[in-house]
């Protein structure tokens, strides 16, 4: 397996590294490398003094780990992840499913290292977006319900910065419609500075309503909350195992766990078991081969209703409705 190390951020001194890491070189925005090892694109835009945009839309020809290795810590990556085929996000030794059927938006700091595997006839498609921490951190201070707590936001002593997510609806729209967009063409900067502003104000936009849980993260808890999660999804059909049994098995307190889990998560053990339910659902729903009722049996509902009354709360319409707008 080939192996690349490389690093980001918002200055553009890793873009040769990385090019001659992956077997090519710099030309202008672009990252070229022959089509023989991984066709596509890979553009690189800084947009502002605070802001670069990394876009990748590739298919891989060949099993690859990339390790991530910053070396400044001045910056947040948002990492929107739409790739599909066998992609696998590894951190202090555990491994995930990440892309577009999996947990496909992740924030961490720059500090944090990772490693992604990409296995031959995967395709990645992700934009990365690099984030100077203090044009983040003057947002932060203008949201009233943060003012509080955003000096202890950036204070590595007092808190690290790390999310696994989903992402939002409108965010998977947003990136598909940049994909539709020709690289070549003259307003491609445009498309890509407009996608990066919407996908940035969209996870703003959720963070508003969130809770910001402050507190260390060492990377094994990272490792074990995303075991905890692999677990949770590995048994959707089944019922929720309890907190007590979940906290044992990522070695923690129960109040650890939750805390621990809710910061990384940004929602409850038990909401992110219901939210993974309800996604697989309606990806059932989607095929039109499944009855509500044969559904909400396969994924432990108490009946139909139950889940037409969850499917609602979590997506705005009942099943039927979300059917007929597809």
């Amino acid at each position: 397996m080939k192996e690349v190390v490389h690093q980001y951020g918002v200055e553009l001194d890793w873009v040769a590294g990385l090019a001659e890491q992956i077997g090519g070189y710099v030309d202008g925005n672009y990252i070229r490398i022959a089509d023989e090892l991984q066709p596509g694109n890979r553009y690189v835009l800084p947009i502002n003094d605070h802001l670069t945009a990394f876009i990748i839309d590739v298919t891989n020809r060949q099993d690859v780990i990339y390790k991530l290795r910053n070396t400044r810590s001045d910056f947040v990556g948002l990492y929107f992840n739409l790739s599909e085929g066998d992609s696998i996000h590894i951190l202090n030794n555990v491994s995930r499913s990440a892309g577009r059927w999996g947990y496909n938006l992740g924030i961490f700091d720059a500090d944090l290292n990772g490693d992604f595997q990409v296995k031959e006839g995967s395709s990645t498609y992700m934009i990365a977006i690099f984030i100077k921490k203090t044009a983040l951190k003057q947002y932060l201070s203008g949201i009233p319900q943060h003012q509080q707590i955003v000096e202890s936001i950036f204070n590595p002593e007092l808190n690290t910065i790390v999310r696994f997510d989903r992402m939002s609806n409108h965010a998977w729209w947003l990136m598909n419609e940049l994909r539709k967009s020709p690289p070549s063409g003259p307003l491609y900067d445009i498309f890509i500075t407009a996608t990066v502003y919407g996908l940035i104000a969209d996870y703003l936009d959720q963070l508003i309503s969130q809770e910001i849980i402050i507190g260390q993260v060492l990377p094994e808890d990272v490792g074990n909350i995303l075991s905890s999660q692999a677990y949770l999804v590995s048994h959707i059909e089944s019922t929720f195992p309890g907190i007590q049994a979940l906290a044992t098995e990522a070695n923690m307190s129960e109040t650890k766990y939750k805390k621990l889990f809710k910061k990384i998560s940004g929602i409850s053990p038990n909401a992110f078991f219901l939210s993974n339910k309800l996604s697989c659902a309606k990806e059932m729903l989607e095929t039109g081969d499944f009855t509500i009722a044969e559904i909400a049996d396969q994924f432990g509902f108490f009946d139909s209703s139950h889940l037409i009354e969850q499917f609602k709360h979590t997506y705005g319409v009942p099943p039927k409705e979300y059917l007929s707008q597809l």
